[in-house]
């Protein structure tokens, strides 16, 4: 095993200020909008309180997280944690599994595609969002630094436009109804519905997380990264309860019932202010998602080829340290099944067992940071006693077992049938590239190596 500590090529280049637009950027996307409509059939006015839960539930799951972040740099992601303190063979079995991630790639073009059509509907939606794709790899061609430069831009546009948004909604509406707690129609189908709310809309809180991808890349990064990721959450809790309250606020509940944001947003914008919001709101939702995507896939990826999962040729650099190959990858992926009409968002859906999985292998990993990361981890900007760090943990993983046990009620045994086969399919890929000799692991400084501390897995 290669214990080398190598740094990263393209080394302090995100500060503070860039790895926040990318996590606001990454996690706002089209769910704020879409996702209300069906929340507040499930609660009625309550809606921008399971808004309020859902950004803390989400929060309390990234938590683990966010602290490792402030322990050691490293350029993989959760990748690396799972491989350096998991186990190299539970390493490898997620990095072939999270190819699928690529995936939502398509999910962005087909979603950008319907908002273009609903405000241009003599434009094809479908070309738009493929040229937009084609866009943002050509944007991500030329670099991280470059790629970040947009995002701010186009985060600080994002939550300007939301928050115009919830403040019109604010002065326009008659919110005396969104805090009556007394009232049938507060929580209309009572703590059931609120917690079926709190669980639709918890996935749209959580995306933020991805940013630790960027760690091989960013400016000091145990201080930059916990305090980015951590700057992230009031935005959220803000804008996504904002945004829900002034949405129940505008028009009758019947009329926002199962209806995404734009409804009320058309009810009370002048015209020109309604285009800005569709192209700032959740046009512009899906494009920073889609730029920050790209970046984010990179990371685990080229550090998974330098330790030999894959050929070496997937980390091929351009001369702007652009991983050309691996982004050429994402831009193919996310291509061919818009144009076949696949039904991506079935796929995605029937993916979620298997990151719910991997959610749990990255919680068993980071566990292992008091024993194997002692001196890091006495020095990390977020230490804290470890039964209070394990307890953290604990808890966040038993929030994870919440919102997976509300998503797979409805899991059909073909569907986990097909998790479970892909699952063996990476354990096997693993198991034997591995026992092969292929691998060579580099832990890039991230464990104290001694007889006692650490086995090879």
């Amino acid at each position: 095993m290669n214990t080398t500590n190598k740094t990263a090529s393209e080394n302090g280049i995100l500060g503070f200020t860039e790895l926040w637009a990318l996590g606001v950027g990454q996690v706002i996307g089209a769910g704020v909008i879409t996702l209300i409509g069906p929340a507040i059939g499930l609660t009625g006015y309550s809606v921008w309180l399971a808004y309020f839960v859902a950004v803390l539930l989400g929060a309390a799951t990234n938590l683990p997280l966010i602290i490792f972040s402030s322990v050691t740099k490293y350029s993989g992601g959760d990748y690396s944690i799972i491989t350096m303190l998991g186990g190299e063979k539970i390493g490898g079995m997620f990095i072939v599994g999270f190819i699928l991630q690529m995936l939502a790639m398509s999910l962005y073009v087909t979603a950008i595609g319907l908002y273009t059509e609903s405000l241009f509907p003599a434009v094809n939606g479908k070309m738009v969002g493929l040229i937009l794709l084609v866009l943002f790899y050509i944007v991500n061609m030329f670099g991280v630094a470059n790629m970040a430069k947009f995002q701010k831009v186009m985060s600080a546009l994002l939550v300007v436009v939301l928050l115009m948004f919830g403040i019109v909604g604010l002065i326009k509406g008659n919110f005396s109804s969104s805090i009556a707690i007394a009232s049938k129609q507060f929580f209309s189908n009572g703590f059931t519905g609120f917690w079926s709310a709190v669980m639709l809309l918890v996935y749209s809180c959580q995306g933020y997380k991805l940013t630790v991808m960027y760690g091989g890349q960013a400016k000091e990064p145990t201080k930059n990264m916990p305090r980015a990721l951590l700057a992230v959450i009031p935005v959220i809790l803000v804008i996504y309860t904002l945004v829900a309250f002034a949405d129940v606020s505008v028009l009758p509940l019947d009329q926002v019932i199962n209806k995404p944001l734009t409804l009320a947003a058309k009810a009370i914008l002048p015209s020109a202010l309604f285009i800005i919001f569709i192209i700032g709101g959740p046009i512009m939702a899906l494009l920073t998602t889609l730029n920050s995507t790209y970046g984010a896939m990179v990371g685990p990826f080229e550090k998974a080829a330098k330790d030999g999962w894959f050929p070496a040729g997937l980390a091929k650099k351009n001369k702007y340290g652009a991983a050309v190959v691996i982004l050429t990858i994402e831009l193919i992926i996310g291509v061919i099944p818009v144009l076949l009409n696949f039904s991506v968002a079935t796929i995605v859906n029937n993916i979620m067992l298997i990151t719910s999985v991997y959610q749990f292998l990255l919680y068993y990993s980071l566990l292992q940071v008091p024993k194997k990361m002692p001196s890091k981890w006495s020095h990390a900007t977020m230490h804290c006693n470890n039964a209070v760090y394990y307890g953290i943990i604990i808890l966040a993983a038993f929030f994870q077992i919440l919102i997976l046990y509300k998503s797979i009620k409805n899991l059909t045994p073909a569907v986990a049938i097909t998790n479970i086969a892909v699952l063996l399919i990476c354990f096997i890929y693993a198991v034997v590239r591995h026992n092969l000799g292929k691998t060579h692991i580099d832990t890039e400084g991230m464990l104290e190596l001694t007889d006692t501390n650490y086995k090879e897995v």
